[in-house]
């Protein structure tokens, strides 16, 4: 499995991981998101100094995404994963997050926000290394200190 940087080219793949009937079960915003609205922000994204999107690749087939988005105020970066639908269920989530956040040049706390129902997604990030920090009525908050 190799990480590179995303490129407009994986716009179309992501959006439609995003919008993928499970992924959006699991997701913090829920809606489906139009292709225009997807295009922008993804344009926007990969000109986003505090942003960087990592694509998973293995045997030349996109198998998913790590998004780390920097706050530069509170030196933290807040962690996105997201799978190809086909990929799932493989346990590539933890080698992926692992893998992302050793290409991650930044040393700072790593957070992310699991939905609790998001059952493998808390795996993953546990085997990864996160540890809970907190909870509510839907979400577990979970982060990584180097």
């Amino acid at each position: 499995m190799m990480l590179r940087h995303a490129v407009f080219d994986d716009c179309e793949d992501l959006l439609n991981w995003r919008n993928d009937p499970m992924t959006r079960t699991m997701s913090i915003i829920q809606d489906a998101v139009k292709k225009e609205d997807h295009d922008n922000w993804y344009r926007s994204s990969l000109n986003n100094l505090n942003r960087t999107i990592y694509i998973a690749e293995k045997d030349g087939q996109k198998i998913g995404m790590c998004r780390f988005d920097y706050n530069a105020d509170e030196n933290f970066a807040e962690l996105s994963i997201n799978l190809n639908p086909a990929m799932r269920g493989m346990g590539l989530s933890v080698k992926i997050l692992k893998q992302a956040i050793e290409q991650y040049p930044n040393s700072c706390p790593v957070i992310a926000t699991v939905k609790k129902d998001n059952v493998a997604s808390a795996r993953a990030f546990k085997k990864a290394g996160f540890k809970q920090y907190g909870n509510d009525l839907n979400y577990l908050y979970l982060k990584k200190v180097f």
